[in-house]
């Protein structure tokens, strides 16, 4: 009997996976440091917060035990950022493993669960854009503006002016008339500044998690090997959960428009789709560029004959909607509804504000212009390639191939946008699972580098070691992310050259006789030059 035991008991450590195991729990370690981390008082993650809104709870506890609350200045900053990579360092541990199909769906779940449940108990960590958001939303719902057109400077005797982050106070609204209408109706109802932060914080905590249960529904139908991978990639991903879902960031909405979408096309709700990826847009103009993807595939795949018809009730719907949410908003001062106003913001680890200082530099200040001009006709070009690739393989592009040329269009405008911030990678990460490796790699590569790169929400409190983040950004992160995006362009290109799959080619073969070899060759020395 003992001996029956004995060799159940080997049989059982053999078939255990102690390298898989040892994936989670480092995962499951480093986002609980983090949090430890977030939750300590004074902590370099958390930036300006309310009197009421200050870190309390078991992990603040935690963090006073031993000891964080008791460091200053610098050595803060080092532990701050030493935890952050080491946690970031266990995510792509955890990655390898669930993209080799070692760990269970139930084990990331568990993680992802426990991750989440986790933030709430750390307070408003790294972004100040809630406190916009809620000042935005006073100026339609309490003073009756249009906030298109006011901005908080208008209304500076308001109890949320000294939250909101010196480069808005002067800056009307940049986001869409949906999320400004919802701002708007939840001001009415939110009287303190930290009832404000605490509801947008849910609000994302909890679009974060339906987003990770969207990713499980539609992945287990379209690719069930990669489920593991999917989930783990975007509901265990530091930059998710720290600078998004804590932060409180309505870039969350956008990603879970994107794959609610995706799961009522695979179920043949075309309509449903739209209507979904439209209310996206209407929180943040990013998710135009899958709806506009979207409406080419509905109206190529059908018989020329019905092709009219299926664009005015496709297109309909959309414009329809944008009308009914824009209406409130409309006036001469700003059409566009804040449109204009985004596109002449910049940000300093874009790669195309990397390429345009340069060119200042060499041009005495003359021609950094033509680095933004240039990266938007490079976007413009790569999404117009993509639309006409959706047109020619509109009836046979799979549902895989419909969600891969989504996420390559979310990958070049995060990478070849003004803009780049944390929480933006989040808008093509429900997709990341389907795509090749090459913008895959650049995706997950951004996104790890956007985790561990903003060190401190609170810049004036560390001059010094803000001046070496910007030294690393400019001169090491922008560069490698600048060859990520070469090298995806070039990908795509030689993809869309060849006519290979838009996915990753691991889920479609290529499969070649050889009377077909002769031209495969040709077609492949073609591309490559």
């Amino acid at each position: 009997m003992v001996r029956s035991n004995a060799v159940d008991l080997r049989e059982r450590l053999r078939s255990l996976d102690i390298g898989a195991t040892l994936a989670v729990a480092m995962a499951a370690v480093g986002l609980f440091a983090m949090g430890v981390v977030a939750a300590a008082p004074r902590s370099p993650y958390q930036p300006v917060l309310t009197p009421n809104g200050q870190p309390e709870g078991v992990l603040r506890d935690l963090a006073v035990v031993i000891g964080l609350d008791r460091l200053h200045g610098n050595p803060q900053l080092f532990v701050a950022v030493v935890v952050s990579v080491l946690a970031v360092g266990a995510f792509l541990l955890l990655l390898r493993a669930t993209f080799r199909g070692r760990v269970s769906v139930r084990a990331v779940a568990g993680l992802v669960v426990g991750a989440h449940a986790m933030l709430l108990f750390v307070p408003l960590l790294f972004s100040r854009d809630v406190y916009s958001y809620a000042f935005y939303g006073r100026i339609g719902g309490i003073y009756g503006g249009n906030p298109y057109v006011e901005t908080p400077l208008d209304h500076s005797g308001d109890l949320l002016w000294h939250y909101v982050g010196p480069k808005w106070v002067d800056t009307p609204a940049v986001y869409g008339p949906a999320w400004n209408t919802f701002s708007s109706a939840l001001s009415r109802f939110l009287p303190r500044p930290v009832d404000h932060v605490e509801a947008y914080r849910f609000l994302a905590i909890a679009t974060s998690l339906l987003t990770c249960v969207a990713i499980v529904w539609v992945v287990r139908g379209l690719w069930p090997g990669r489920t593991a991978f999917a989930l783990a990639a975007f509901g265990a991903n530091p930059v998710v959960l720290f600078h998004s879902a804590a932060s409180g960031h309505n870039d969350l909405l956008v990603a879970l428009s994107i794959v609610v979408a995706l799961g009522l096309l695979v179920r043949n709700r075309e309509l449903a789709a739209i209507a979904v990826l439209t209310l996206g847009a209407l929180v943040k103009a990013t998710a135009l560029l899958p709806l506009a993807l979207l409406l080419v595939w509905c109206v190529a795949r059908r018989p020329p004959g019905e092709r009219r018809r299926a664009l005015l009730t496709h297109l309909g719907l959309p414009v329809g909607m944008a009308f009914v949410f824009a209406l409130p908003y409309l006036q001469l001062h700003d059409p566009t509804l804040g449109m204009l106003e985004l596109a002449g913001h910049e940000g300093w680890l874009a790669p195309s504000a990397s390429i345009a200082r340069v060119l200042d530099f060499l041009s005495f200040h003359t021609l950094g212009w033509v680095a933004r001009v240039a990266f938007d006709v490079l976007l413009l070009v790569a999404v117009v390639a993509l639309g006409r690739e959706v047109w020619r393989r509109a009836p046979s592009l799979s549902f895989r191939g419909q969600a891969a040329v989504w996420g390559w269009a979310l990958v070049l405008m995060t990478l070849l946008g003004p803009v780049l911030l944390p929480w933006y990678v989040v808008w093509a990460l429900p997709l990341v699972w389907v795509l090749p490796r090459v913008p895959r790699t650049a995706l997950l590569a951004t996104s790890a580098m956007m985790a561990v790169t903003l060190w401190s929400a609170k810049p004036l409190r560390f001059p010094g070691a803000f001046d070496v983040d910007l030294f690393v950004g400019r001169f090491l992160v922008t560069p490698v992310m600048l060859v990520l995006l070469v090298n995806a362009l070039l990908d795509l290109r030689s993809r869309l050259r060849v006519g290979f799959s838009l996915e990753d080619e691991d889920s479609t073969p290529a499969v070649v006789t050889l009377a077909d070899e002769p031209q495969h060759q040709e077609r492949i020395a073609a591309a490559t030059g």
